[in-house]
């Protein structure tokens, strides 16, 4: 009995022991695979783009931060306005109520006469500040010369309103400004989907696996699709109706996109990015730097006698200062297979971030850096 006992406890031992072996292998698997998506956040519909329109516009009731009398054009724009609205004005205008401005936005797709839009307002003279006024009636015109929106209202520009006192570098820029709601499309732009029977799926980031996986995808939906090259996936549709059904079902398939290798740099702000195809052959890193090492600060009292009083005591504060050389040897990282293992190959390293940054570079240089390396 007791052998039997020990026999059932060993089985049931190594029955657990496998149980757990499986399990970590199948988290590794699911976490190292990457997450799919839906097609729509990584591609659109050939034709369903937006259109940037633009007009020249005037922005009045500002508290002496208009444009100067050496703005011409501003002067010239309130005298044809003022003459367009049966008055005659004076030319010597030197009001600095008025700023000359330019609005733009985007027109989306398969917007509708009568539906309102953001417009950005941007200072065009030597204005110092939009903040408090109103932009007047601005047609916007698209490059074709066509009005399809026109803009009016109050400016919204943003304040330092927390601390105030900061030099005007710090500060946000007063010439530039929001209006929200403030165009009214007039005319919307024509769209066509459909070209001889079909829609094109056009990837935001051109890449042939993601081509070839999306054209899989939107087949095994029961749709005719043919990747026609890196960036674009044409679809057979019978009619209008049914492309407008297509498109809804094809939006919401789930597929994994593939990108290339690349790591990101921001020297700036010392920032690294890396993507999960990233990988490194084993190479050994060797930085150096130096140590700057402030002592606390002590303070002591000198007392001295001058002819007018028997002594005096004066305060001095004295700092330590030490600089020496960092001790650190080669270290050796190992070649990775995963995004993690690079991870923690070059936690090894314990390099600050603008120390990792030169070594991702040198790393790059000697080959073992098995990605594209962006600079920005």
């Amino acid at each position: 009995m007791g052998d039997y006992s020990v026999k059932m406890k060993k089985s049931l031992s190594a029955f657990v022991l496998i149980i757990i072996v499986w399990f970590f292998v199948f988290s590794f698997f699911v976490c190292q695979a990457a997450v799919p998506v839906r097609v729509k956040d990584i591609a659109s519909i050939l034709g369903a783009r937006e259109n940037q329109i633009m007009g020249f516009g005037l922005v009045v009731g500002l508290r002496n931060t208009g444009d100067s009398q050496s703005t011409g054009f501003t002067k010239q724009a309130m005298t044809n306005l003022l003459a367009k609205m049966g008055m005659a004005p004076q030319m010597d205008f030197k009001s600095r109520n008025v700023a000359a401005v330019m609005v733009t936005t985007n027109l989306p797709a398969f917007v509708k006469s009568g539906q309102k839009l953001d417009v950005t307002v941007s200072s065009l003279g030597d204005a110092s500040s939009l903040a408090g006024g109103t932009l007047l009636f601005t047609p916007l015109e698209g490059p074709d010369g066509n009005v399809y929106a026109v803009a009016q209202g109050n400016v919204s520009v943003d304040q330092d309103v927390v601390v105030p006192n900061l030099s005007p570098v710090r500060r946000n820029h007063a010439t530039t400004g929001r209006i929200p709601h403030g165009a009214l499309v007039e005319k919307e732009v024509p769209v066509s989907i459909m070209d001889k029977g079909g829609i094109f799926v056009v990837l935001n980031e051109p890449d042939f696996t993601t081509a070839d996986r999306t054209s899989k995808a939107i087949e095994s939906a029961g749709y005719a699709a043919r990747p026609l090259d890196a960036a674009t996936v044409r679809v057979t549709v019978l009619g209008t109706e049914d492309a407008l059904s297509a498109i809804a079902e094809i939006e919401n398939l789930m597929v994994i996109p593939d990108a290339v290798a690349k790591v990101v740099i921001n020297e700036r702000t010392g920032t690294i990015v890396m993507g999960e195809n990233v990988r490194i052959s084993e190479a050994a890193v060797s930085y150096g730097g130096i140590n700057v090492t402030v002592g606390p600060i002590s303070l002591y009292s000198e007392g001295y006698t001058d002819q007018y009083s028997a002594s005096r005591d004066t305060m001095r504060v004295q700092t330590n200062a030490n600089i020496r050389p960092s001790e650190k040897g080669l270290t050796v990282v190992a070649s990775s297979a995963s995004l993690s293992t690079l991870v923690r190959a070059l936690n090894a390293v314990r390099a600050r971030p603008q120390e990792l940054i030169a070594i991702l570079q040198a790393m790059k240089k000697v080959g073992a850096l098995k990605a594209e390396l962006e600079i920005i």
